[in-house]
């Protein structure tokens, strides 16, 4: 499986910086981001992944935020998140497996 996970702060999320990292790196694989503080993410940075995660899905992959500081009320539907990494990879591999059903 093409996996990229990468760790940020929220400090660290540029919208557009974010934005031109995942789309000058291959969109050929799912991504997983770890963010990690304990403050919150702004709407922009939200949007930023939202768009992300529209793009891999067209590609029939998957992205999803690990945050033990969000909730889904916090995040659009269209945006997975879990609170650990090992949960997101798990989802992943749900997420192929339901694809390769034709679910």
């Amino acid at each position: 499986m093409n996996l990229n996970t990468i760790t940020l702060s929220s400090s660290d999320i540029s919208s557009s910086q974010l934005l031109k990292w995942f789309e000058s790196e291959a969109l050929a694989m799912h991504h997983v981001v770890y963010v990690w503080s304990d403050n919150t993410i702004e709407t922009e940075q939200i949007d930023v992944f939202q768009e992300l995660s529209k793009i891999l899905s067209g590609k029939d992959l998957t992205f999803v935020l690990v945050s033990e500081q969000l909730t889904y009320d916090d995040l659009p539907e269209s945006i997975f998140l879990c609170p650990t990494l090992e949960e997101a990879h798990d989802l992943i591999e749900m997420e192929a497996i339901q694809r390769d059903l034709g679910i």
